[in-house]
């Protein structure tokens, strides 16, 4: 009696309390003070066009086309990256710029930025224009790499 106990308790304990092997949480976009804009989904960017926003995109691409896009839940908005001679950016965030580009098949980054959006260049942005809009960065707030692995993703920081 005490076996089949402890096999059920043990059971439903790997139910309830596993986790599936592979997988880190991908962190929230932090908190800012006052002085900066209020977090807004990428989705939303399309109604706020050249005014300072917060927001996360996934930047992920292959040879010379990368691109910033939302997350899975908004597809309409793909957006090159520009970063601006001015803008200073952690040597941590550096690196692992340098590490996506030479591993884009297997890993890309979660962005959280501010910066401006604009569409108004019928040409397109980046190249070969094969995005239909820009992200302009004025600050990078978070960077984190995710590497794919067997359909599974794994956060290094």
């Amino acid at each position: 009696m005490k076996i089949i106990l402890t096999l059920a308790l043990t059971f439903f304990c790997t139910l309830a309390f596993c986790q599936k092997k592979g997988k880190e949480i991908i962190f929230p976009p932090p908190v800012l003070d006052m002085h900066y804009p209020n977090f807004m989904s990428a989705c939303e960017l399309p109604a706020h066009k050249k005014e300072l926003v917060y927001t996360r995109f996934i930047y992920r691409g292959t040879d010379e086309y990368w691109s910033l896009v939302p997350d899975k839940k908004c597809n309409a908005i793909k957006a090159a990256l520009e970063i601006p001679d001015s803008v200073e950016m952690r040597q941590e965030f550096t690196s692992q710029f340098k590490n996506v580009h030479d591993n884009y098949w297997n890993t890309y980054l979660l962005l959280d930025v501010i910066g401006v959006y604009d569409d108004g260049d019928a040409r397109g942005y980046g190249h070969l224009g094969s995005n239909k809009s820009k992200f302009t960065v004025k600050y990078f707030i978070a960077v984190q790499t995710v590497e794919k692995k067997n359909q599974k993703s794994r956060i290094k920081n």
